[in-house]
């Protein structure tokens, strides 16, 4: 798979989360990374966009290499399609943002080298096994939150764009 060179891949994962507008994943999206639309053969989990499909045409689409990432939750599987992540990422202005448990983190990373993956931990907090190889590529970035401190999700969202060398000031873009 290739991705445009002026394009970023991030994912965030983690165990510390808000529902707040100042919330990493959100401010992201207005910094103009896109997420892709998740397919579901049951009931959307998340905030993120879904398209449901058949346990069928889940098999089939993943025995003909068209499903980019997935996760079996319960009785059924979600994740992301290739198409509807290419499609995210020649839409998006700065690149995609997947959102999603660490299984999906690290296969986003296996399937591309230039992925970027965040941890929202709080303190204490260990690493999930799945996380060992894009730790160990460097890929890997935890960012320790304290979600009850005043302004722990701006400094997280700061820090984010830190890392992936997008400078607050882009943000307009």
């Amino acid at each position: 798979m290739h991705t445009p060179a002026n394009k970023k891949v991030i994912c965030i994962t983690g165990s510390v989360w808000t529902g707040r507008r100042s919330a990493p994943r959100r401010m992201l999206v207005k910094d103009g990374f896109l997420r892709p639309v998740w397919f579901t053969t049951g009931r959307p989990l998340t905030d993120a966009r879904y398209r449901q499909i058949s346990e069928t045409q889940f098999r089939i689409a993943r025995s003909k290499r068209r499903v980019l990432m997935h996760i079996r939750y319960r009785a059924s599987f979600m994740g992301v399609m290739q198409d509807d992540f290419d499609a995210a990422m020649a839409a998006a202005r700065q690149g995609v943002l997947v959102v999603g448990p660490p299984e999906i983190a690290a296969q986003l990373a296996a399937a591309l080298p230039q992925a970027t993956v965040f941890s929202l931990k709080d303190k204490g907090m260990e690493l999930s096994s799945h996380l060992d190889d894009a730790r160990q590529s460097g890929q890997y970035h935890r960012i320790d939150v304290d979600a009850l401190a005043p302004g722990a999700w701006t400094e997280a969202h700061r820090r984010m764009l830190e890392i992936i060398g997008l400078p607050p000031e882009d943000r307009s873009l």
